[in-house]
């Protein structure tokens, strides 16, 4: 189990409050090299600063849920 996980969370099934994927939120995993995750590691939170770039780059992406947690 990683390190980092939500003390009420466990690798069982079942709802738990804070864990998990949040309602309206659509993901889709995506794979990235390891060289590119540690690197964007090195400077924060990858997701957040792929988030970031992808705004800069395409300023007309609708914005809502933007600062979203997921």
């Amino acid at each position: 189990m990683p390190k980092n996980v939500n003390q009420g969370c466990c690798d069982h099934g079942g709802k738990r409050t804070g864990c998990g994927r949040k309602p309206g939120v659509k993901t889709q995993p995506i794979r990235l090299p390891a060289w590119l995750l540690e690197q964007l590691s090195l400077q924060g939170d990858p997701r957040q600063l792929i988030i970031q770039a992808c705004l800069a780059q395409h300023p007309s992406i609708d914005r809502e849920g933007v600062h979203s947690n997921d």
